[in-house]
């Protein structure tokens, strides 16, 4: 049985930011839940003014948002194919666009279509397109895992590792990629997660005070990285042992860091990759 929340819509009126907005709306679901995490993301969008959230049949399209001029009352779309976890954080995606009042269709239109590029997690040009998509994805970032309720959780107090990542996909019912992303904004640490396929560099994400990764997109992992050295079965987690920092950074920040490298093996080839870092005092 779902559980029934109200939710004040006013409180939500005064800021177009979206972590902001995730909070706010956090906070008035966690006054009435005594667990609110995982957040019952449907619960949470019905109680906002979503009439219903629709299965979508397409491929061309991950969801989509219908909503009135006012943004009153709205439908959500969702992939049908997708997975359980890829349709939460779409839910909780179109619902940022709901609540943003900056977010609105073009001229003419009542519906907000987004593809899975539109709802990447990765990096894009600025228009007001990726504007708003990037707004909906820290809008959903922040609602699935909420700082409030994480900032004191021993997933983030203890040191980084590739377990804590899986254990809060767990917690918070998100994909390893959004846990990912989660962890290396809310820990204090130097820390990076390296996404890898078949041995090719795909793309980093690194807490502010990381040094550059000096990759690109495409580029083979260097052969002595423990990446590309680690066998064993899918699910598999390395130790977490110190590496070359010159295999990763660029040669003036390797002389001044120390490395441990981490290793998560995945299906069709990919693999999750977590470096923690230190500097070195002298």
């Amino acid at each position: 049985m779902q559980p029934t929340l109200t939710i004040d819509r006013c409180e939500l009126a005064d800021t177009a930011q979206p972590a902001k907005l995730a909070e706010l709306l956090f906070s008035q679901i966690s006054n009435q839940l005594e667990n609110p995490v995982p957040i019952n993301i449907e619960a949470c969008a019905a109680a906002c003014g979503i009439l219903e959230i629709k299965e979508l049949e397409t491929t061309g399209f991950e969801g989509g948002l219908i909503q009135d001029d006012t943004k009153t009352n709205g439908f959500i779309l969702v992939n049908q194919t997708s997975q359980t976890f890829r349709k939460r954080f779409t839910i909780a995606h179109e619902l940022g666009h709901f609540l943003n009042l900056r977010h609105v269709a073009k001229p003419g239109q009542t519906q907000l279509m987004c593809t899975k590029e539109d709802m990447s997690l990765r990096e894009k040009g600025r228009n007001s397109v990726s504007d708003m998509e990037k707004e909906a994805n820290e809008f959903a970032s922040h609602l699935l895992m909420p700082k409030s309720f994480l900032a004191t959780h021993r997933l983030i107090r203890q040191t980084p590792s590739l377990q804590n990542i899986i254990d809060l996909q767990n917690l918070c019912q998100v994909s390893k990629e959004s846990a990912a992303r989660r962890l290396t904004e809310l820990h204090g640490d130097h820390v990076a997660i390296i996404f890898s396929k078949n041995g090719r560099f795909i793309y980093s994400v690194r807490s502010e005070d990381f040094p550059y990764i000096n990759l690109k997109k495409d580029q083979q992992i260097f052969s002595k990285s423990l990446t590309k050295e680690f066998s064993g079965s899918i699910g598999d987690i390395s130790d977490q042992e110190e590496t070359d920092a010159f295999l990763w950074l660029d040669d003036k920040d390797a002389r001044n860091w120390t490395i441990w490298e981490e290793v998560l093996l995945q299906q069709n080839g990919y693999r999750m990759t977590l470096l923690l870092g230190e500097v070195d005092e002298e």
